[in-house]
């Protein structure tokens, strides 16, 4: 007999709207380590380093208004209006 092991739920979404990080920079990437929120792989990294999914970094601000773990990048200057 086999027993399954089940991976962790995602968290629930939040009842505010979400804000979407723009974590375009490549500093957000390297080897793929759990996600400090939903436990699964990813090669996304915050700014302070933690290994995180954006789409988890973004439920956990829209859950946590106030705080600052999770940020965006700073706008670049003298560029454009980019259309990504």
């Amino acid at each position: 007999m086999t027993t399954r092991r089940t991976a962790p739920s995602p968290p629930e979404p939040p009842a505010v709207p979400v804000r979407l990080l723009d974590w375009r920079d490549g500093a957000h990437f390297a080897r793929s380590e759990r996600c400090v929120l939903c436990r699964q792989f990813t090669p996304l990294r915050s700014h302070d380093g933690e290994p995180v999914h954006k789409t988890c970094a973004e439920t956990w601000n829209a859950a946590n208004p106030g705080a600052a773990r999770f940020v965006s990048d700073p706008p670049k200057s003298g560029k454009g209006k980019d259309h990504a």
